[in-house]
């Protein structure tokens, strides 16, 4: 009697000797494999679902304790693992490719490791059945993932060098807050109830207005400090910090403004008449309608500023608007 040949539907039920065992074993049970007429084994049944899960065994290949009762390996529930259950979903396929690895790391360790001495006897005469093409594309492809060289940066990453290149960024950032709190604290406030002289701090005061014909300001602070409407024929603003200063319809004449910052200055309808400007910083500054009558002009600055027609200088402007 072939006992591997399938049964009709009503055929009588086999006898319980020629059953597939239906409950679990041990863990210690010992399972033969057969495919094609190639019997291998005896493996425990760990074994078996390993080989199941990296495809070395198919549900269709056979199974048997003693070499005389043969089951197809889909007929023992219990030899099956777990993650071939649900292979059909992709949560399924996603613990199968996992469980697939793990098995494979396993016996990676277990070939180039040192095994116990019962081991090599065990493996003296070869147990192993020919792996399937898909198995063996499996571990290839695997193995070219776990030898591929690591990226350069990543041996860089280890060690403590990560650890020093943070710690000197952080000690630098501490070193620029802590100069720039010394400067602005050596930096005295502005004060704009002192009385006009060099180097005076006026910085956003508002003087629109105010009478300072001839007055001697040289070096002093005028970042945007209110101006609008000053009187400043024949004073001496030469190195003065003007920056975003509102002169609108100031009285510049004959005014002394070489060196001067005037960055982003608003000069609208100003009178620069006669205005000296040597060397002044006039980018961004606007000029629109301003007086520049005999005004001198040499090596100042006018970067993207506004001229006195609304056009916007070039770029490279030095001593006229181009």
């Amino acid at each position: 009697m072939n006992r591997d040949a399938p049964q009709p539907p009503d055929a009588p039920p086999a006898a319980p000797e020629d059953r597939p065992p239906d409950t679990p074993g041990t863990g210690h049970t010992l399972w033969f494999t057969r495919r094609e007429d190639r019997v291998c084994g005896p493996y425990p049944e760990a074994a078996i679902g390993r080989f199941l899960i990296l495809g070395r065994l198919r549900p269709d290949d056979s199974v048997s304790r003693d070499q005389e009762t043969w089951w197809r390996i889909a007929q023992c529930p219990q030899l099956i693992p777990e993650e071939l259950h649900n292979a059909h979903s992709p949560e399924g396929r996603e613990r199968l490719d996992q469980a697939r690895l793990r098995e494979d790391e396993r016996l990676r360790e277990r070939r180039h490791g040192n095994p116990p001495a019962e081991i090599l006897e065990r493996r003296k005469g070869d147990r192993r059945c020919p792996e399937s093409p898909e198995a063996l594309s499996h571990r290839q492809q695997w193995r070219e993932i776990l030898e591929r060289p690591p990226a350069p940066w990543s041996a860089w990453l280890r060690g403590p060098r990560p650890w020093l290149a943070g710690g000197i960024l952080v000690t630098v950032a501490a070193v620029l807050l802590i100069s720039f709190a010394l400067r602005f604290e050596r930096e005295p406030a502005p004060d704009c109830t002192q009385p006009a002289a060099p180097g005076v701090n006026w910085n956003y005061c508002d003087q629109a207005g105010a009478d300072l014909r001839g007055i001697d300001l040289s070096g002093a602070s005028l970042h945007s400090t209110r101006l609008a409407g000053a009187r400043l024929r024949g004073a001496r603003l030469s190195g003065a910090d003007l920056r975003f200063a509102d002169l609108t319809l100031a009285g510049l004449e004959r005014a002394e403004l070489d060196g001067a910052n005037l960055t982003g200055a608003d000069l609208i309808r100003a009178n620069l008449a006669g205005a000296r400007l040597e060397d002044a910083d006039l980018s961004h500054a606007n000029l629109s309608g301003a007086n520049l009558t005999d005004a001198r002009l040499d090596g100042a600055r006018l970067r993207h500023s506004i001229w006195v027609d609304g056009r916007r200088c070039a770029r490279d402007s030095v001593g006229t608007c181009d």
